[in-house]
């Protein structure tokens, strides 16, 4: 409110709301007794803070108004930093309307700029022993090249009064009474003040400058952003390393990682600053110091695993025509592997010399189990099996040291590590005999579904298990997953809609099993693209009141999709119909525990053709480029690792289709069908799954124990995503 003019200046008067201006509110008389109390926090902050060119200036109390001058040209108010967000928000990552505002004129300047201007009114607030407790882009106004800090209606005056007779410290005589944004909250939440309260700000600003830097510029993905790492326990590696194996992710990463890159030691800044422990974030004074030298090109090391990342930005881990089979296997940091690696020597060992008889310098083999080891038990090695990976990082053959350097590198905080290899070997792709596909009838014995969310805060994934009969005496059994992304929309709306479509076409239009599967799932994908015409009924579910995202990311324009891997099996001929669209994988397992099919995963570098194809059309595709040890397909501003999946309109027509692979293949009594989420495959893999739901059925477990307990296995293996799996013993 501008109450007028004084020597050509302009004022700002801020009040409280009063009783009869909170009537909507549930208790207008608590509501105002808050806004009260918030005022005088304010005016008593303001009061004792000395002038700075980083706050509003302030003028005392008039009445019930609290006056300020005006932050602007002199008529408007100069914008806050969370309105300049806005209008960044969906261009290129660039930070444009930011970096004009403090007279920037490139992306990393800008961010530069942001952290010192940030830290350094934080320096001069808490010299003055305040703590404003919420740092948060509305509360920024961003003027004449820097930050000005307002809004401490929150803060803590540290001090107690002078000569009150009991110790009081305005802003904490109820320290329950404080408001604070929960997208920039520190994890202590309430501030003690015999343990580094100040750190609080400290963890907001590292909080809030992330944001900028990975361009989370709206509040949906500012929530998603505070949820996913406190699902790390406000570790940045494990968030990082979870981020690189996410299906989804904003493209901000890239630019974020290029700037880091340049700023050796800022990394480990941003660690410190958003340590759980407030004692072991630096103080604003600290953070200047360090920033400092940072800037000058003297920062320290940011630790082997954020420059493993650097290195590992262009360089995809497994080249898919090396070796025909890769595999990957978890293990657990808390024992030895039980597997001894090895560069190729001349042991007098037929087997070894046999198995790296083509192996050069530098690369690494299995040579030897440790017998009842980690690696023994999974029953899933050989020796001449060769190391491609470790964590998220190809191994580049640069010898044995150079392994067990790269093991020794992974997030300390980590409780498992994965191993990639490669291997050839007859005996794991010799052809499997089928049976003749005469008309038989096909007994089901059991079926089991389990579905897990894991580490996320939120379920995306779906499945369908339902069994249709028509009046040909024929009955099918359909039963699938469906892995959601960007929200729950696509997932729910498959499962809860493909069956009676497919219903529909087997018992209304009389259509064969492969046929009516591929109507439903056409018919299903219609209708998902019709409603996702208005945005809002396909985003993740957001609560703004307590900043969490029902998704692993997404923005307000982010359209949740989903992959699907469907099964239909004719009980009456014995044949299997598998449908699949994207990284979800369906595949049949013999009564020996091999795997007699499988479908193929539709990533980004598998689709490389049909997306070249359609450039070579004038379409506007991208083609699939590897970045931080992954493919990933450029759609707006998030990087897809999946090729193929339903999405919204935006993204097909990106070159991310719905186009489904259907296959009919005969199956036999003994074999076990299973479809399962990408969350199994990221860290178990199709021939040590098939050995591990063989033993499980032998050992006589029922189809949904045995779901279940893949589904524990994926989780106690590390895997980020949620898990769903479908079993059927036939």
């Amino acid at each position: 409110m501008t109450l007028g003019s004084e020597k050509s200046e302009t004022f700002i008067g801020k009040r409280a709301a009063r009783q009869d201006e909170l009537s909507d509110t549930d208790d207008p008389k608590e509501r105002a007794s808050r806004c009260l109390y918030y005022w005088q926090v304010e005016d008593h902050c303001f009061s004792k803070l000395p002038p700075h060119p980083q706050l509003p200036p302030y003028y005392g109390k008039r009445e019930d108004w609290m006056i300020f001058g005006l932050i602007g040209d002199g008529t408007n108010p100069a914008p806050t930093l969370l309105d300049l967000m806005a209008k960044d928000c969906n261009q290129l990552q660039d930070l444009k309307h930011v970096g004009n505002a403090l007279g920037c004129s490139s992306y990393a300047e800008t961010l530069d700029k942001a952290l010192v201007s940030l830290l350094t009114v934080l320096n001069h607030v808490h010299d003055h022993k305040i703590v404003h407790r919420d740092i948060k882009p509305g509360n920024l106004l961003v003027h004449a090249g820097d930050f000005l800090l307002m809004d401490f209606g929150s803060a803590a005056d540290l001090e107690p009064i002078p000569r009150s007779l009991i110790p009081r410290r305005i802003g904490l005589e109820d320290g329950s009474r404080v408001a604070v944004s929960p997208i920039y909250c520190a994890p202590e939440i309430y501030i003690d003040v015999r343990y580094h309260p100040t750190a609080f700000d400290i963890f907001s600003s590292g909080l809030l400058f992330c944001q900028l830097l990975f361009g989370y510029l709206e509040e949906r993905m500012d929530a998603g952003f505070h949820q996913q790492l406190e699902e790390t326990d406000w570790d940045l590696n494990i968030w990082l390393s979870n981020e690189l194996g996410s299906k989804l992710r904003p493209l901000g990463l890239d630019n974020a990682l290029e700037y880091l890159g340049e700023r050796p030691g800022l990394w480990s800044l941003l660690q410190l600053m958003l340590s759980k422990d407030p004692a072991k974030r630096p103080s604003a004074k600290e953070s200047i110091k360090n920033l400092d030298g940072i800037l000058k090109g003297r920062g320290l090391e940011d630790g082997p695993f954020f420059n493993m990342v650097l290195e590992s930005m262009e360089t995809c881990p497994i080249p898919t025509l090396s070796r025909p089979l890769h595999y990957v296997a978890t293990f657990s940091r808390q024992q030895p592997l039980g597997l001894i690696l090895s560069e190729i020597d001349e042991e007098d060992n037929i087997f070894w010399r046999e198995a790296t008889k083509n192996g050069e310098l530098g690369e690494v083999f299995v040579k030897e189990l440790v017998p009842d080891g980690q690696a023994d038990k999974l029953g899933i090695f050989e020796i001449g099996d060769q190391l491609q990976g470790i964590g998220e990082f190809p191994f580049s053959n640069d010898g044995f040291e150079k392994a067990v350097e790269m093991l020794g590198d992974q997030p300390r905080n980590a409780r498992n590590i994965k191993l990639h290899f490669d291997r050839i070997s007859v005996r794991s792709n010799e052809a499997i005999q089928m049976l003749p596909s005469e008309d038989r009838e096909i007994q089901i014995e059991d079926v089991g579904v389990w579905s897990s969310k894991g580490k996320r805060n939120s379920q995306e994934d779906a499945f369908v298990l339902h069994e249709i009969h028509d009046t040909k005496d024929r009955s099918v059994l359909v039963a699938g997953v469906m892995d959601g992304h960007g929200g729950l929309a696509a997932s729910t709306m498959v499962s809860s809609e493909l069956p009676s479509l497919l219903s529909t076409e087997l018992v209304i239009n009389r259509r064969s099993v492969p046929d009516a599967l591929e109507e439903a799932w056409e018919g299903v994908c219609n209708m998902y693209k019709e409603q996702c015409s208005d945005p809002d009924l396909c985003v993740a579910e957001y609560d703004p009141r307590l900043g969490t995202l029902m998704a692993n990311t997404g923005s307000e324009d982010l359209v949740a999709g989903t992959t699907a891997s469907v099964m239909a099996l004719d009980e009456k001929t014995g044949k299997l119909t598998v449908l699949n669209c994207g990284d979800s994988r369906t595949m049949i397992v013999t009564s020996e525990g091999k795997v007699q099919f499988r479908t193929k995963d539709h990533t980004p570098q598998t689709e490389g053709k049909r997306l070249s194809k359609g450039i070579e059309a004038g379409l506007d595709y991208s083609l699939p480029k590897c970045k931080m040890s992954r493919w990933c397909l450029t759609v707006g501003d998030y990087e897809y690792s999946v090729g193929r999946s339903l999405e919204g309109p935006f993204a097909t027509g990106k070159g991310i289709v719905s186009d489904a692979d259907v296959t009919t293949i005969p199956t036999n009594c003994g074999e076990t069908l299973m479809s399962a989420s990408d969350g199994l495959w990221e860290v178990m893999d199709s021939d040590e799954v098939a050995i591990v739901i063989q033993k499980m059925r032998t050992q006589g477990m029922s189809a949904k124990d045995t779901a279940r307990a893949i589904c524990s296995m994926a989780l106690k293996k590390g895997t980020s995503d949620n898990v769903s799996t479908v079993i059927i013993f036939i």
